[in-house]
């Protein structure tokens, strides 16, 4: 398990950062860098790495706990890193949505619900066919 959330972390935080460096390249091609902006790209990473590549797989795969609690820690986990990262990336764009944080945090929690029990729905229709295999 520690072996695959691991790799899981390493593979998000590299991933983050390629897909944030292109971003960037694509809308701010021209801009000169500091290296302040490379820590900051950093720290996005490590937040999207431990909150995708750690605490997701745990709650999903490992973890025992009820479905309200899974879905209340990924949610608050998500609006965590979602506001940290938009925090590192830009303060004037942090202080553009803290105006509508409210929105936000029931727009997750509601995507977070939705997608939960479809996950599990399809999670129960995998393991139906893999008994219903075993039977045969």
């Amino acid at each position: 398990m520690f072996q695959e959330l691991k790799n899981k972390f390493m593979q998000a935080a590299f991933l983050t950062s390629v897909w944030i460096l292109g971003l960037l390249t694509i809308f701010f091609g021209n801009m000169t860098v500091d290296l302040n902006l490379f820590w900051r790209i950093l720290g996005i990473s490590s937040l999207f790495a431990v909150t995708f590549g750690m605490i997701y797989p745990y709650v999903w795969n490992y973890g025992t706990w009820t479905a309200p609690i899974n879905i209340v820690i990924t949610t608050g986990v998500n609006i965590l890193s979602g506001f940290g990262a938009i925090y590192l990336l830009s303060k004037v764009m942090f202080n553009f949505i803290m105006s509508y944080w409210w929105e936000i945090i029931l727009l997750d929690l509601i995507l977070h619900i939705l997608m939960f029990y479809f996950y599990r729905k399809y999670e129960n229709k995998q393991l139906v066919k893999k008994l219903n295999e075993l039977k045969r």
